[in-house]
């Protein structure tokens, strides 16, 4: 890939990361549901572009853990503008789609194993989250599981633009 290409991936998931934390420190749904709006176009956008860096690179794996990715942040972000409430179910789809994702990108040894940890320890907040919707249950983005997930997620962002970057100057 070239560098401006792992620079922009990198700037689209620090924008997910960033503005996804940002949405679940405010409580008023508009400014919340925009937050989050952002954050999924930074995350979607980003994880797109990193699928095809690594097809291109033959990295099956990742390229499938990143187009998984890319496609979950789109479902939640089909149903941000439906509230917390009439969102659930994409909410659990997205989340649901998470375990797959972080488990075929935490396989390989490309990124830092504290992040491929924090990306496996993701999977079970937000598996456990995603089975509790489907169950008929609701779980605010803002609780304790997606929040735990998050925050893991944000740890993963964080060795993954590392590693993007560290590449980009080599």
């Amino acid at each position: 890939m070239k560098p401006i290409q792992n620079l922009i991936a990198s700037a689209g998931l620090a924008i997910g990361a960033v503005f996804g934390i940002a949405g679940s420190i405010f409580s008023a749904p508009i400014t919340q549901i925009v937050l989050y709006e952002i954050s999924s176009i930074g995350l979607t956008a980003g994880c797109a572009l990193l699928a095809v860096k690594f097809i291109r690179d033959s990295k099956d794996y990742l390229a499938t853990g990143f187009l998984l990715l890319a496609i979950a942040e789109a479902v939640m972000s089909s149903a941000s503008s439906l509230g917390q409430v009439g969102g659930q179910p994409s909410f659990g789809a997205g989340m649901a789609l998470y375990v797959p994702a972080f488990l075929f990108i935490s396989m390989p040894k490309n990124f830092p194993i504290w992040a491929r940890i924090a990306n496996l320890a993701a999977c079970v907040p937000f598996g456990i989250a995603a089975a509790t919707i489907f169950f008929g249950g609701e779980v605010p983005s803002t609780s304790a599981l997606p929040g735990a997930g998050y925050g893991l997620l944000v740890v993963s962002i964080i060795g993954w633009i590392l590693t993007l970057l560290k590449e980009r100057s080599s």
